[in-house]
């Protein structure tokens, strides 16, 4: 359990990694409109696409835990071991960044499924030596086609025969007509 989470009960997690603090973020939500000139010098929107949902997250990890807060109130001359909590939370976003595994990203309004890590950057100074301050860049994955169509049970005939591509199906029947 982490020193913040005596005050503050909600856990905070990118992925299975547990912080601290969220300090900041932020999500936002775009669409692109195709564009089509026309002879008249406008454009024809025909089409919205719905662009993947990207977050940025500045986060704390501390390398002072409660085990730590506890041995502190019992024995104040513990103090001075160095811990490498922050270390250790740094080396599992960077594994997580590298795996390319998509994760769900619970944010204070909603949890988002499929999210990846694009970027992580870290910085300390002589303030924030005991810890790791990161920033953490995401986007969500958009699944579609055969992603989607291979979680889906067979178990009825007629949805497997719908996966049949049509070209496919087309040939199967010129084949059986000539």
């Amino acid at each position: 359990m982490s020193l913040a989470q005596l005050i503050f009960k909600k856990g905070n997690f990118i992925g299975n990694i547990e912080l601290d603090v969220v300090i900041t973020e932020s999500a936002s939500a775009t669409v692109k409109l195709t564009e089509n000139p026309v002879e008249n010098g406008a454009d024809i929107n025909d089409h919205i696409i719905v662009e993947p949902m990207t977050f940025s997250m500045t986060g704390m990890v501390s390398n002072i835990s409660t085990s730590t807060v506890n041995s502190i109130i019992s024995a104040p001359a513990s103090f001075s071991q160095a811990t490498t909590k922050s270390r250790e939370a740094w080396e599992n976003l960077l594994e997580l960044q590298i795996m390319r595994k998509p994760f769900t990203l619970y944010q204070g309004l909603k949890a988002y499924e499929n999210v990846v890590i694009l970027s992580l950057s870290e910085s300390q100074d002589k303030d924030t030596a005991n810890g790791l301050f990161f920033t953490a860049t995401m986007k969500q994955v958009i699944f579609v086609g055969p992603k989607k169509a291979t979680e889906l049970q067979f178990d009825d005939s007629n949805i497997s025969d719908k996966m049949i591509p049509i070209v496919s199906r087309g040939l199967t029947q010129l084949r059986g007509a000539l």
